[in-house]
């Protein structure tokens, strides 16, 4: 956002060589006073490059308004095409939804088979599935030959068992989209809706600017002071507290795009302030917003190689959290949204928490029809599925 402040006069009524320009991208105290506080002279050529921009975006606007409107007057009965307007940023995306559209509805399915592996030690309501380490085959006959390899020798062995202490890295920032990722998967809030709670949070000065492509705080950004307003609220801000006590963490490295900083809550909101939509959409930026800043979260992980038969191989992997770190603060909310993968580099999504079995190395499974808790065992069955 931009201010000019005129402080004299010329031949369009404003001494030009005496207007300054206080710039600043969050409407908070420190950044107004700060910006303020180091004015700087308009620059002439951005000036007239926004005047251009919005010249060109009118122009191709109403040009391609025009003839869509009248290319599709009559042509369609449910179309309602009075006016059929284009926008020269929104027209393309749209084309590529309609590809996809199109993708989609000439894609053709094509069955493949698999082998599955469940086994249990103990209880059946610990069963455990192993993925088969070939994936997946496109012929059924060749799929009923590995299952029969797999099934020769009655048993499954555990071949070897591996234990490391696995990071999931705190999230980055909040910029636009990930805001609307969570807001869909975590609340069931639509972009569209999102995108209105979020707007009308920024006007009542509750959220920064939420239309941002950054994923870097400014070196401005007073984290210190944003963590102690949240301190007190009943519901994250034990969670605040314990991060000023013990220290917050550096954010990750995002990237700053030059736009507007990620989007973080700019004042404490007492939970009856707020009802609906915005007050989820406030409280998912806010827990965003501290869990960027906690640490990350820390798993011990089991993977386990087992032997099938005539050379077939399947994998099993288990977690056990051992430091929440900024799961704590995204209570409700996905972290899979947030994080892309752990700081292995790898993905664990298949790793099953809180129920793996212990194991030894040797071990061995009797392969069943249908498994029983009454000794381990295993079953091994093709399943078929389709792209």
């Amino acid at each position: 956002m931009n201010i000019k402040v005129p402080t004299g006069k010329g031949d369009n009524g404003l001494n030009y060589d005496k207007v300054f320009r206080a710039k600043f991208s969050a409407i908070t105290p420190n950044d107004i006073k700060k910006a303020l506080s180091n004015l700087s002279k308009p620059n002439r050529n951005e000036s007239l490059s926004v005047d251009a921009r919005q010249e060109l975006d009118l122009k191709v606007g109403v040009a391609f308004s025009r003839f869509q409107t009248r290319y599709f007057q009559g042509r369609y009965s449910g179309l309602d095409a009075s006016v059929v307007s284009y926008g020269p940023c929104q027209t393309p995306t749209l084309g590529f939804c309609v590809q996809r559209h199109i993708d989609i509805q000439n894609f053709q399915p094509e069955p493949f088979w698999t082998l599955e592996l469940y086994f249990c030690k103990g209880s059946l309501s610990r069963k455990i599935k192993a993925a088969w380490t070939r994936g997946r085959t496109f012929n059924q006959t060749l799929s009923t030959f590995f299952h029969s390899l797999a099934i020769a020798k009655s048993t499954v062995k555990v071949r070897s068992i591996k234990k490391k202490i696995v990071k999931k890295g705190r999230p980055t920032p909040l910029n636009t989209v990930t805001m609307l990722k969570l807001a869909s998967k975590s609340l069931g809030i639509g972009p569209y809706q999102c995108m209105q709670a979020a707007e009308r949070l920024y006007l009542s000065g509750m959220l920064s600017y939420p239309r941002t492509e950054s994923t870097a705080y400014p070196k401005s950004f007073d984290i210190l002071g944003s963590l102690q307003q949240q301190s007190s609220h009943p519901y994250w801000g034990e969670h605040a507290s314990n991060l000023l006590e013990s220290g917050f963490t550096k954010p990750r490295g995002g990237v700053d795009m030059g736009d507007h900083p990620p989007i973080t809550p700019c004042r404490m909101v007492q939970p009856n302030e707020l009802h609906g939509d915005s007050a989820r959409v406030y409280e998912l930026v806010t827990r965003h917003f501290l869990a960027s800043v906690s640490p990350d979260a820390q798993y011990e992980e089991t993977k386990v190689v087992l032997s099938a038969g005539q050379k077939q191989e399947f994998t099993a992997s288990g977690k056990k959290l051992l430091s929440a770190g900024f799961l704590e603060a995204l209570k409700g909310f996905s972290a899979d949204v947030c994080v892309d993968n752990d700081q292995d580099g790898e993905a664990h999504d298949d790793a099953i928490e809180g129920q793996f079995p212990s194991l030894d190395v040797n071990e061995t499974f009797t392969i069943v029809s249908a498994l029983t808790d009454a000794y381990p065992c295993a079953t091994i069955e093709i399943r078929e599925s389709k792209t």
